[in-house]
């Protein structure tokens, strides 16, 4: 069994070390850890407790999601929020017709405007899942309007994170934590 409090206290260190705004107190991260039941940690070992970990911690610059049933409104002003006033989103689309909604598969428009520049992109759509490729597109824009941080995503299928910083973040997590293959989208 894993002793809680000395997993956080070997691990939330590193994850200051990653340079993320932490808005909380270690102290906190182990008193929400305890919240889950010890059954359902008893057999996790410490590498698939980590997203726990990082889900227990508030930060400014990071936002989960699992990617299933995220709209791309809610995905964009996620973005927004931790660009720290580097991004504007606004006027967010996505038109969605009754035969695909009905089918569940198909693609959808997304437009919107970034930082008062109007864009467009077609996602695939397989029932409520989100297409990753915005996340790609999104980098793109990024890199044509000369802005050196990207969308990074790291953590598992059932918990990604999601921040922006400069690429060169990718080799500080991947070192600090290799199981979360963090990479530029």
């Amino acid at each position: 069994m894993i002793n809680l409090e000395e997993f956080v206290k070997r691990n939330y260190p590193l994850i200051k070390d990653l340079g993320l705004t932490i808005k909380t107190e270690e102290s906190v991260a182990i008193d929400s850890l305890k919240k889950y039941p010890p059954e359902m940690y008893d057999d996790l070992s410490e590498e698939e407790l980590l997203p726990f970990l990082i889900f227990s911690i508030e930060f400014s610059d990071v936002f989960s999601t699992d990617f299933e049933g995220i709209a791309y409104d809610e995905f964009l002003e996620k973005c927004q929020n931790i660009s720290g006033g580097e991004l504007s989103f606004e006027d967010v689309n996505n038109e969605v017709s009754i035969e695909t909604l009905e089918k569940g598969e198909g693609t959808s428009e997304v437009s919107f405007m970034c930082n008062g520049s109007e864009y467009k992109f077609t996602a695939t759509i397989f029932y409520d899942w989100f297409d990753v490729k915005f996340i790609t597109y999104l980098n793109g824009i990024l890199e044509k309007m000369g802005i050196e941080k990207r969308f990074i995503i790291f953590g598992d299928p059932n918990g990604a994170f999601v921040t922006y910083q400069k690429p060169d973040f990718c080799k500080k997590i991947n070192l600090l934590f290799p199981e979360f293959e963090a990479d530029v989208a």
